[in-house]
């Protein structure tokens, strides 16, 4: 006589029976009305004792000694309310059935096998097989147990038995078998309560499983084709602006630009008026596409970025012919992110173009004022025309420089978090630096020794003093090996992170800053002499013989190989780098597609020389004359290497956090100080790091950036470079 599983008893039921669990057990039924609600009884209610045992006495009971025989070794209490099941009389018959089914079951549970003893004890519920006389019933209980809770309940069918162990409390301890630690589920069916422990914890199942190392998947087992889209099922029924060229995938190049300029800030106030028009959103890709060629080494670009770039002038030309969107905020949105794209690109003829096409239209517009999306337009492409003026090392734009000059300052609370730099504090301290986690208390020094520096030759300008012994100090403090040790040095007593490398990578540039202060020559002048002066090199000794250890590649150079000479990577094939980008027969392309009749020097170097008779065979077919080796770059490029190996190894995916001013003011310098380098491969990537920099900071901080980049181009003026610009009349005289 069991009740249907689905009878629920009230939440008050389980304080008074002690169970943990709202099933109803077996072992325990009582008929009552669902509806039905009763208050309970108070712990100090003790009167009532008396009332509740009459009253008990006239409902049936049983007794151990009146047990059937036939009862499957159960016994059934039945009561009007739930005080009825703690009556001391029920309780002791309850106490004795289950200590003589623990004893009479005792040498059947030590034959169950002793291994699963450790383990946990927990039966799954079948839902199905709950109401079946032919199924066996299987509980398992998740619910937390609690200190005032009863710790476990075994209930079985047929000679098992029925313990229950009330919870421990100051005046009276429970006793629990040995034999209850054991597994007691029968071969019909066992109820299960989790144990309440605090040394054993479930671990939650995983909401997804993550795929096994070193097990193919087909993914990896298909390789697209040059020019093959990989993305399009992220955008299956193209809702996006598509570009003409089939060349050109966007949604991968959607990925990198997320990938490389995506802010939140970004996302707010620019996104949304680039998503709303076809030029201003393949604009967007322009930088991800150029920024791409930039970090893969392309000393040409790629047909992507030509492809792009050709069809947003296109479309903006065509909405110059429209009197209504001539002069439109969408229309300077995609100039501007056209001039950022040749900014990176080093496109110097293009780059010019499309500053005098913008500053008619604003002239048109009335203004920079006039420039609507909330002042983003004209901030962006004032700091944008300012940074290319200093990488160009030329005098900025008046109009650019006056806005950015004009809004420059903000009220900052002490707490917040501003891109700091030597060129850039507008508290009274830096408050953002020296709380980085990741800037060392030697870089930190050199931050200050720099900015002092700077400081000084600015002021000296100004109020027409010589501070040279002053800056003669600083001079020889920030170029000692014994003040600020190269990472070379370092790494001979301890492992190297990125922190060290951004230590490095500052610990040059201000090398290079103060090599132009003190000789008062252009940043791009000075170069050579800071690459000539007698500090170790980054990677390898000065001898050149042996590398101190194994050189700091690129995370995108995945092909480069180390040569004979410790400065030089001979470049392979690879065929992990995305083939998207070049065309097979491209000649253009350098690094991913080669002509196979025209071996580059890395392959012509590396691959084994042919025997005799295979050259006399095909002679006319091939060359197999390897092509001369390439002549030694110069200091200046071993020094621009060096110096972007040891950016890429400071960890810029985050364009280091709270000190991406930093970044930034290395950019600008190494930038401007690589003008006239040789490698068009790092001045183009010291431009795209600048840009990069620039845009992950404008639409969070412009003042900030305002600021900084007036006071790089006073830096720049300061040093003699500061020249009046081509376009401007010879008459013009230049301004102090």
């Amino acid at each position: 006589m069991t009740a249907p599983a689905e009878s629920r008893m009230p939440l008050a039921f389980d304080s008074y029976l002690g169970l943990g669990s709202s099933y109803n057990s077996p072992a325990s039924t009582a008929a009552f009305d669902p509806d039905f609600s009763w208050d309970p009884m108070p712990p100090h209610q003790e009167s009532d004792v008396a009332q509740t045992q009459r009253r008990s006495s006239k409902l049936p009971s049983v007794t151990a000694s009146e047990e059937p025989q036939d009862d499957g070794g159960l016994i059934f209490i039945t009561g009007a309310s739930p005080a009825d099941f703690k009556t001391k009389t029920n309780m002791n018959i309850v106490r004795k059935k289950a200590m003589d089914s623990f004893l009479k079951g005792d040498g059947k549970s030590s034959s169950k096998s002793k291994s699963s003893a450790g383990r946990s004890r927990f039966s799954s519920v079948d839902s199905e097989s709950r109401g079946s006389n032919k199924s066996k019933l299987s509980v398992v209980s998740l619910e937390p147990v609690t200190e005032s809770s009863a710790i476990p309940t075994t209930i079985s069918h047929g000679a098992e038995s029925v313990v229950h162990t009330r919870a421990s409390s100051p005046s009276r301890s429970s006793v629990t078998p040995s034999s209850h630690d054991q597994d007691t589920s029968g071969p019909e069916g066992a109820v299960v309560r989790k144990q309440q422990s605090g040394s054993f914890v479930l671990p939650a199942v995983p909401i997804f499983l993550r795929c096994e190392k070193g097990v193919p998947i087909p993914y990896d087992a298909y390789m697209p084709q040059p020019f093959q889209s990989i993305g399009k099922s992220l955008d299956p029924f193209r809702t996006m602006f598509q570009a003409s060229h089939p060349g050109v995938s966007v949604e991968e190049l959607k990925f990198h630009c997320s990938r490389y300029f995506g802010t939140r800030a970004l996302g707010k106030y620019w996104i949304p008026t680039a998503l709303s028009y076809p030029h201003t959103f393949l604009g967007t890709l322009c930088l991800a596409t150029a920024y791409h060629d930039v970090i893969h080494e392309l000393e040409l670009e790629s047909v992507q970025t030509i492809a792009l770039r050709q069809e947003v002038i296109h479309l903006v030309g065509r909405n110059m012919l429209d009197p209504e969107t001539r002069v439109s905020d969408h229309n300077i949105m995609a100039i501007i992110q056209l001039i950022i794209s040749e900014v990176i690109g080093r496109e110097e003829s293009g780059l010019t173009w499309h500053e005098n096409g913008i500053e008619g239209m604003i002239c048109q517009r009335g203004g920079l004022e006039k420039l609507g999306v909330n002042g983003r337009l004209a901030s962006a492409i004032s700091w944008v025309s300012l940074a290319a003026s200093v990488l160009r090392e030329e005098r900025p734009r008046a109009m650019y420089a006056d806005y950015c000059a004009a809004n420059s300052t903000r009220q900052y609370r002490p707490t917040a978090t501003l891109p700091e730099s030597p060129i850039y504090c507008p508290r009274a301290v830096w408050k953002t630096i020296p709380k980085s986690t990741k800037c060392t208390p030697k870089a930190q020094e050199l931050l200050g020794d720099i900015r002092t520096m700077i400081d000084s030759m600015l002021n000296e300008r100004r109020s027409t003093r010589r501070n040279s012994q002053t800056l003669m100090d600083l001079y020889k403090k920030i170029t000692s090996p014994s003040e600020y040790p190269p990472v070379s040095e370092i790494r001979k007593s301890r492992l190297l992170t990125c922190h060290d490398y951004k230590y490095e990578a500052i610990r040059i540039t201000s090398i290079i800053q103060a090599t132009a202060i003190m000789r008062r020559k252009p940043l791009s002048e000075v170069l050579s002499e800071a690459a000539d002066l007698p500090t170790p090199a980054v990677f390898y000794n000065t001898s050149g013989t042996a590398p101190l250890n194994e050189p700091l590649v690129s995370p995108h150079d995945t092909g480069a190989r180390h040569s004979t000479s410790p400065t030089i990577l001979s470049y392979d094939t690879n065929p992990t780098m995305p083939q998207s980008y070049f065309s097979p027969t491209d000649p253009r392309s350098s690094m991913s597609s080669i002509n196979p009749s025209r071996p580059s020097v890395s392959s012509a170097t590396s691959a084994p020389r042919p025997s005799v008779s295979s050259t006399h065979s095909t002679s006319s077919d091939h060359i197999y004359f390897p092509a001369p080796p390439a002549p030694a770059p110069s200091n200046t490029t071993t020094l621009l290497k060096d110096l972007r190996a040891t950016i890429e190894n400071s960890n810029i995916s985050a364009c280091w956090g709270d000190m991406a001013g930093v970044l930034l003011w290395i950019g600008l310098v190494v930038g401007a100080a690589s003008k006239k380098s040789e490698s068009k491969i790092h001045r183009k990537y010291f431009s795209a790091l600048t840009m990069r920099a620039g845009v992950m900071l404008c639409f969070e901080h412009p003042e900030s950036i305002h600021s900084t980049m007036v006071k790089m181009c006073e830096v720049v003026e300061a040093l003699g470079a500061g020249k009046q610009r081509k376009d401007e009349g010879a008459g013009k005289r230049r301004r102090v």
